[in-house]
């Protein structure tokens, strides 16, 4: 089941390389960042880290092992949870989605840890809207109300 997982994700990401790659530019007309510059770099990043991790499990032998039931549960639930923020994001926007989806699926995966939950939900919407809506000036899903 694993290895059929990693090769999953090692499909998806090498044709996410791919097109950015093929569809997106590098640099702009002006010689600045273009639309593909960040896509190849993480593109790259997932082809990598992927291959790591199946060599990884060779080495380790664990690579043939199956999953715990409470695992199947758990991807169940992040898939869920997810579609949901997809959801969210598309009618609500990136300022009700982001902390609902980060607050709920650490309220499941990180049980007991309030506090850190908390400052997680709340920081890490702040750090994206500075990031991409004030410095680089990128534009964020506001719903369908905003």
């Amino acid at each position: 089941m694993r290895l059929f997982f990693y090769l999953f994700i090692l499909v998806v990401a090498v044709c996410y390389t791919y097109m950015a790659f093929s569809d997106l530019t590098f640099l702009t007309n002006r010689g600045r960042m273009g639309p593909g510059f960040f896509p190849r770099i993480l593109g790259i990043s997932m082809v990598v880290a992927m291959l790591l991790v199946i060599l990884s499990d060779i080495k380790n032998k664990a690579l043939f092992s199956g999953a715990q039931d409470n695992q199947y549960q758990d991807a169940a639930v992040l898939i869920g949870l997810s579609l949901t923020f997809g959801a969210l994001l598309m009618v609500l926007g990136y300022v009700i989605a982001i902390p609902a989806y980060i607050g709920a699926t650490l309220y499941y995966f990180n049980r007991g840890k309030h506090k850190t939950n908390a400052a997680i939900t709340v920081a890490v919407p702040v750090v994206i809207h500075f990031l991409f809506g004030a410095l680089l000036n990128a534009s964020l899903p506001r719903g369908l109300w905003w």
